[in-house]
């Protein structure tokens, strides 16, 4: 049985993405929050087998919850679900230590593929984030202006 902690600052969508894990056979929601540093609490206690993320969360944000937890739980899957998204930003989560992530703008089938996918040892796109990777990869940018490495604490 895979433990699923869901992390969404908005409660409809939590609540409808729990039903949807919960629909699903092998897997149980073992905690809910819309709080980042809660999340990042709750998962340093019960180090659950996977983790659907958002991003855009108060107290800590999804990406920095991400950082933290993937230094103390490397077993842990990471599905990130957010209707945030660009190229620097993907990058960035996946260098965290993300293993898919599914747009909110994509259909539930896709975050279903996505759930079983990752909670399977594999790593998942959605549609859009996909097409983010395939321009990424046929045309690197030499410039490194564009780079979210050269943001500033500012």
């Amino acid at each position: 049985m895979n433990s699923v902690v869901i992390i969404e600052d908005q409660t409809a969508v939590r609540e409808m993405v729990a039903q949807i894990v919960q629909s699903e056979p092998g897997f149980e929601v073992v905690a809910e929050t819309g709080d980042g540093q809660v999340a990042y609490n709750l998962c340093m206690e019960l180090k659950p087998d996977f983790i659907i993320l958002d991003i855009m969360l108060p107290g800590l944000n999804g990406a920095e919850v991400l950082r933290r937890l993937t230094k103390h739980l490397k077993n842990t899957r990471v599905l990130v679900f957010s209707g945030f998204q660009n190229a620097a930003l993907v990058r960035d989560l996946l260098q965290a230590g993300a293993h898919g992530f599914v747009e909110k703008s994509a259909p539930l089938s896709e975050l279903k593929k996505g759930i079983q996918v990752v909670a399977n040892g594999g790593s998942y796109f959605g549609p859009e984030v996909a097409q983010f990777l395939r321009e990424a990869i046929a045309n690197p940018s030499p410039n490194k202006a564009a780079s979210i490495d050269i943001l500033t604490a500012r």
